[in-house]
Order: structure tokens, then C-alpha cells, then sequence
């Protein structure tokens, strides 16, 4: 029998029974005098057990050894691969479902659908910012890769700060900071950077509260690192600058607390004084 032949009787195309030889699925049938293969009836009955496993859901990479076992074990291999591929199927059934619920909260809101559902309710809580779109455009790759990179700890930490913005009614603030920072040249003075971060520090000061100390005070991760450098990367030598001073006084804030919070967990300690040897004797 011819491989077209095999092919249509078997419900599969040729490309197919070649993609199975070159797997080692299908033993390749000898030639005829006339160059055709003949394939067998064993052949054919293989080609039907090899697409029936794969309709119930057998990777190729897993079938060959799945019929050797069943060929010489039975049914009780058989039945134990079953057991092991129903078990896939089932976790494979629930991350779909999770990906369905995925998808009906970011239909269901309008969220942008390349990014975290957390993250993209968290950039809809930002003044202005509905979408991805409204972002500026040289805020979207560090957004994108943000949304990618952040954890659970993180993102918590995002929510609190963005929750205190719009409490405290800093948006307008911010925004103008951020104009001030856009406006700063490369070569802007001293006492323009210098201003520039003691207000930004000022206006922040809410912000700050509400930050992680721990997360300020450890050396910054990989991601953190390569996050930084996308946010910098359209930032002249001013505009670093007083960003780095920003992050320096946040810091300085940081470990502040953190003594503060040291000492209030510290035991207290009575001091007691030596007696009078008058009086003791």
C-alpha cells in the first residue's frame, strides 16, 4: 500500500506518516521495483494507534514509548499511562480555565491585555492613564517590562503609593515635577538640581511613608537594576542626577526609620544605680 493510500485510509496527511519516520514513530517500509514504499498492514494499524493516542492527547515525543510499553506489558502499563496523562490533562484543563478568567477580567474592565491583570488595574489607578496608550511613549517599555518583572511584594508596594497620590492629592504635584524634571538641560546649575530634589523630597514626603524599608535599605536585585537603567535611558546628566540625589534622600528617610523602628523594638533597660555604702550600713 502506497503512502497516499495509507494516508487517506488512516485520516492523516503524507506529510504527516514522513513527520512520524523522521519522529522514529514509523519504521520507513522497504521500496518497490518501482520506487514506491508498500506499507504494511501492521503499518497502517500503527499509523491508527500512534493518531489515536495523539487524539487522546499523548505528546508525539511520548507515544513510541507508550506503545513499546503496551506492546509488551498490556494493559497494565497501559492503564498507568493513562492514570499519568489524565493527571496532565487535568492541570493542562485548569491553567486554561485560569487563562479563560484571565481573559474575562481584562474584556470585562478594557485592561491592556499585554500586561498583568494587578499591574494594569494599578496603571488605570494614575491620573490620565486609561490604558498603555496614554502613557507617554517613553514610559511604555519601562511600564511593559515593570508589569513583567514586579512581584507580589512590589506590586503591593505600587498600590500603596499610588493610593497615596491620589489620597493625599499629589497628581498635580507630581505631574509638575515631572515637567520641572523634563524642562532640566544637561548643563543646569547647582542650585537648579539642588531645588529640584529638596522638592521633590518635600512634595514625596507622603509617598515616602507609606514605602518598604527593607526594601530601600537591601542591595537592588537584578530586575531592579535593569529597571533603572530603562528608566534612565532618555535621562541627560542632570536629569540623573536628580534622580540619584531623590533616591539618596529617600534612602537617608529609610534608614532613619529604620533606627526608629530599631530602637522602639528594643527592650527597655533599667539602669540601676550602685548603692551608698552609708546608707547600707
Amino acid at each position: 500500500m502506497r503512502s497516499n493510500e495509507v494516508a487517506k485510509l488512516a485520516g492523516v496527511t503524507v506529510r504527516t506518516l514522513r513527520h512520524y519516520h523522521q519522529l522514529g514513530l514509523l519504521s520507513e517500509p522497504p521500496r518497490q521495483a518501482n520506487g514506491y514504499r508498500d506499507y504494511s498492514p501492521a503499518d497502517v494499524a500503527r499509523v491508527l494507534r500512534i493518531k489515536r493516542l495523539a487524539g487522546l492527547g499523548f505528546p508525539l515525543s511520548r507515544i513510541g514509548d507508550v506503545l513499546d510499553e503496551m506492546d509488551a506489558e498490556g494493559n497494565a502499563t497501559s492503564a498507568s499511562a493513562l492514570d499519568e496523562l489524565d493527571r496532565e490533562l487535568a492541570l493542562e484543563i485548569e491553567h486554561l480555565q485560569e487563562q479563560r478568567r484571565t481573559i474575562a477580567e481584562l474584556r470585562a474592565e478594557h485592561l491592556d491585555p499585554d500586561l498583568p491583570v494587578r499591574f494594569a488595574r494599578i496603571l488605570r489607578m494614575l491620573s490620565g492613564v486609561d490604558t498603555l496608550a496614554d502613557a507617554r511613549a517613553a514610559d511604555r517599555t519601562a511600564l511593559i517590562v515593570a508589569g513583567h518583572l514586579y512581584d507580589d511584594e512590589a506590586l503591593g508596594e505600587l498600590e500603596r503609593v499610588v493610593e497615596r497620590i491620589s489620597s493625599e492629592n499629589l497628581v498635580e504635584a507630581m505631574e509638575e515635577l515631572d515637567r520641572r524634571l523634563d524642562a532640566l538641560t544637561p548643563d543646569a546649575p547647582e542650585r537648579e538640581r539642588a531645588a529640584l530634589a529638596e522638592d521633590s523630597l518635600a512634595a514625596l514626603a507622603p509617598v515616602i511613608a507609606c514605602f518598604d524599608t527593607a526594601n530601600w535599605l537591601r542591595p537592588p536585585t537584578d530586575r531592579e537594576q535593569f529597571l533603572d537603567e530603562i528608566a534612565f535611558a532618555d535621562y541627560n546628566e542632570a536629569q540623573q542626577d536628580v534622580y540619584g540625589r531623590i533616591e539618596r534622600g529617600i534612602e537617608a528617610v529609610m534608614a532613619e526609620r529604620a533606627q526608629r523602628e530599631k530602637a522602639a523594638a528594643a527592650p527597655s533597660q533599667v539602669i540601676h544605680e550602685p548603692l551608698d555604702p552609708d546608707v547600707t550600713s
